[in-house]
């Protein structure tokens, strides 16, 4: 969450198409959704608008939610550039508070952003706000990745190599992640570092910090439930194969009360 005037995520904002890069298929999937009911939907984190715009594009229109104003800066400047931004509404609010003017019939969070709810009373708020956004028997889709320990272990506290990618100015550029998980909060502080090199040297850095609350399968069951929410479906991939061992995405389709 946002603190003290602070937006995390403009340090985020620079290489936000590399972090996302790792979650394959949700585009596709939340457009296919999007496109199954009347409009507008409703995207809690819509981050630079990755999968808004695509949304846009094929014709739904999309209430745009986020925190994070340098976020939605570059979501508005994309969303104009690929001539979608009469499509998209953008609003900079707290998805533990938004509710929609007019109740809608598909409320998304992608890119494991209900995560960022950091205890249960975060994500009890968030889910109310939900409910109320939503028409009777409406719908919400959101995905977070399967916790697991054995990762976890082998990953906390050590530099770890995210990715690599070229910049607009030609340059090397390497994502470096070192995640801190404290057992009994759940909570993981992802520290990120973006190196810049022009041969072998570092010419440029960038570092930016996130917390997010790891939520286990039958936890999160147990929140959709005390929220009011039917679970409709569990996926364990974009595909919508069912949830079984080895699945590393869980994608959750919760319906609200009502016809």
């Amino acid at each position: 969450m946002i603190a003290s005037g602070v937006d995390p995520y403009l340090a985020f904002v620079g290489f936000y198409d590399e972090w996302t890069k790792d979650v394959l298929g949700d585009v596709d999937f939340y457009v296919r959704r999007a496109l199954e009911v009347p409009g507008p939907v409703i995207e809690l984190g819509v981050g630079t608008g990755r999968i808004a715009i695509p949304t846009a594009q094929a014709g739904q229109r999309v209430i745009g939610v986020d925190l994070s104003a340098a976020m939605l800066a570059e979501a508005r400047r994309r969303a104009a550039e690929a001539g979608v931004a009469d499509m998209i509404a953008f609003a900079e609010a707290d998805m533990r508070t938004f509710v929609a003017e007019e109740p809608v019939h598909l409320v998304t969070i992608p890119f494991r952003s209900f995560l960022h709810m950091q205890s249960p009373e975060d994500q009890l708020t968030c889910l109310s706000s939900v409910r109320r956004s939503l028409v009777p028997g409406g719908r919400l889709i959101l995905n977070m990745f399967v916790p697991d320990p054995a990762y976890v272990v082998a990953q906390d506290r050590r530099r770890n190599l995210h990715s690599e990618f070229t910049d607009e100015r030609g340059r090397r550029c390497e994502i470096w992640v070192v995640p801190q998980y404290e057992i009994t909060t759940q909570r993981v502080t992802i520290r990120a570092v973006v190196e810049a090199y022009e041969g072998e040297r570092i010419v440029d850095t960038t570092e930016g910090e996130l917390v997010v609350r790891m939520i286990h399968r039958f936890e999160m069951e147990h929140l959709l439930a005390r929220a009011g929410f039917e679970v409709e479906a569990l996926y364990g991939d974009f595909d919508e194969r069912p949830l079984t061992e080895g699945c590393l995405e869980m994608i959750w389709v919760a319906r609200s009360p009502g016809d």
